[in-house]
């Protein structure tokens, strides 16, 4: 959505309520539903979009609403008798009300247009999967285990449009390969299955106990909120301790001001481009961060006198970062920043795992940049020349990739 033209993207946004309220409207003309059924319904879904439950991918986390729980009860189980026609009233006129309340609250339209565009989408595959499973041989269905299949199928409809859509939608400047989105989802079924199987638990008690099935099934989902949000205040909290760790070789003058924090942005972008997994990508993001903590020895005389390598940087590095046991696994990968990707005669050397090939790349660009004041073109030709054994050349080439998306590269004037 980043690279499409403004003005489309605010008239599209503009549209989408607009479209929806209308379909909305026509798909109450033709259902059986009772009228007071679909105004909850669509309350409930616009409500329940106002609260997002934060997962923990990195860099770009994805957020899954409160409304993928309300969502799934007016289909599932026909709770209330609520037909297809129903449910597209329903989401039609929940997401219209849902783009007000967003809006009204400083969404962006670049925002809020793909976002609600992919809710809808995953909505309607879900409805209309569910809804032709129970016609025909399903039809019959009385609820409980049997209702496991149509389900499932319409799960994994809901799941596939959602990949297709976020491939369509998120990935313009295509800085997102589409194996990390996929890494990415997985990463969060488990959140997702956690709403899911709440509204699943409220559409099928609701039939044999009404309204009282709503505090039931809220129950389980507020555990799992409040461990989620817990979870990840945590993480937050933990990443900005250790940004803030990372800032004292640069204020105390031993490194380039900034490097840290354009490192560990660069390398995270290449990480995703090159399709790492979430759990990758931060344990990218924290060698980025603390990749040249060593240089806080720099402090001490006996040090300056005897003189120093970038490995011994990397060493010491290590060994600080290693005092944390939640970052071991992390040391080894600064440890080695420095060392080239391969050895005279070799492919390559599998000691040096990806991560410090790519921090070793993003280091260097921004050195290169910033310190020996090059320009992008001129530090991307640097690394390429030493892309034979330095530097890793899918690495080097993901960075390329990277730039041009984002209209870095200039050509040099002669």
């Amino acid at each position: 959505m980043a690279s499409w033209n403004p003005r489309i993207v605010t008239a599209t946004s503009w549209l989408f309520p607009i479209v929806t309220a209308v379909l909305g409207v026509y798909a109450a003309t033709r259902a059986s539903t009772t009228a007071f059924a679909l105004l909850v319904a669509a309350a409930g879904l616009a409500i329940a979009s106002l609260i997002d439950v934060a997962t923990s991918n990195s860099g770009n986390r994805f957020t899954t609403g409160l409304a993928v729980a309300a969502a799934i009860p007016f289909v599932f189980s026909g709770v209330d008798g609520v037909d297809t026609a129903g449910t597209l009233c329903a989401y039609g006129l929940g997401l219209s009300a849902v783009w007000v309340l967003r809006f009204s609250r400083g969404e962006e339209h670049d925002v809020l247009l793909p976002t609600l565009t992919r809710r809808f989408g995953g909505y309607v595959a879900y409805g209309l999967v569910y809804s032709a499973m129970r016609v025909g041989v399903f039809s019959d269905l009385s609820g409980g285990w049997e209702d496991l299949l149509p389900f499932a199928v319409a799960l994994v409809a809901w799941l596939i449009v959602e990949v297709v859509l976020r491939a369509l939608l998120i990935l313009g400047p295509r800085e997102l390969s589409r194996n990390y989105l996929a890494r990415a989802i997985l990463h969060d079924l488990n959140v997702f299955m956690g709403l899911v199987l709440t509204g699943a638990l409220f559409g099928e008690l609701f039939i044999e106990i009404g309204w009282w099935a709503a505090p039931i099934a809220l129950l389980p989902y507020s555990f799992a909120h409040s461990a989620f949000k817990r979870f990840q205040e945590t993480k937050v909290t933990y990443k900005q301790t250790i940004r803030a760790l990372a800032r004292i070789p640069e204020v105390s003058g031993l490194a380039i001001d900034g490097h840290a924090d354009r490192t560990t942005s660069i390398a995270a972008s290449i990480a995703k481009e090159m399709g790492l997994g979430p759990s990758q990508v931060e344990d990218v993001e924290y060698a980025g961060l603390m990749h040249d903590i060593g240089r806080v020895s720099l402090n001490e005389p006996n040090i300056i006198r005897m003189g120093y390598t970038d490995d011994d940087i990397a060493r010491w590095s290590a060994e600080i970062i290693a005092e944390s046991p939640y970052l071991e696994r992390v040391a080894d990968d600064v440890r080695h920043q420095y060392d080239p990707f391969r050895k005279p005669g070799e492919q390559d050397d599998p000691d040096i795992s990806i991560i410090s090939r790519i921090i070793k790349v993003a280091a260097a660009y921004d050195w290169k940049v910033h310190q020996e004041s090059l320009s992008p073109l001129q530090a991307l030709e640097a690394l390429h020349a030493g892309a034979a054994y330095d530097y890793d050349p899918e690495v080097v080439a993901s960075l390329r990739r990277l730039l041009e998306g984002r209209g870095v590269l200039m050509p040099v004037r002669a």
